[in-house]
């Protein structure tokens, strides 16, 4: 048993090293635009968790800032992999809309949430990473949590700057 869950750990490490690698060469943000880019993540993230999808992301947006796309779709990547990995969910919703000067990314799952002892290395450092991504661009991100219920991420930032 400890045997197979190495090698369950080492491909699942290895199939990660490879979409980063993938990512790194070839940025969706670059090959497709923001909206497609994370339209893109959302569908292929709920195919290859058998997941149902609801997407809200607004059609008429505007083009951001490059890092202002960069740390959207990071959150929006990590928060996705996230469910995939650990929610045992069977909906996740992912929506972006743009409300005035303020810019507002939901990821959310109906999953077993959040255990509120996590010591999941991996899980705090998907989280950290993600916070310190919305510190970058001055926003904000929050995770509600809650048992059997799911967890939302969010993140938002006000008077977003636009590509020049």
């Amino acid at each position: 048993r400890i045997l197979d869950h190495a090698l369950t750990a080492t491909r699942e490490g290895l199939d990660e090293t490879r979409r980063a690698l993938k990512d790194l060469r070839a940025s969706p943000l670059d090959d497709l635009g923001f909206t497609l880019a994370l339209r893109n993540l959302a569908s292929s993230s709920a195919e290859r968790g058998g997941l149902t999808l609801n997407m809200e992301i607004a059609d008429a947006l505007p083009a951001y800032a490059p890092e202002i796309e960069q740390a959207y779709y990071r959150v929006a990547q990590e928060a996705l992999d996230n469910v995939l990995r650990h929610a045992e969910a069977h909906t996740i919703t992912v929506k972006l809309a743009q409300t005035g000067t303020q810019l507002r990314l939901t990821v959310a799952d109906d999953g077993m949430g959040l255990p509120v002892d996590s010591e999941d290395a991996d899980a705090q450092f998907g989280i950290q990473g993600m916070e310190e991504r919305a510190a970058l661009i001055g926003g904000t991100l929050t995770i509600d949590t809650y048992p059997d219920v799911g967890t939302t991420v969010v993140l938002h930032s006000n008077n977003v700057k636009l590509a020049t």
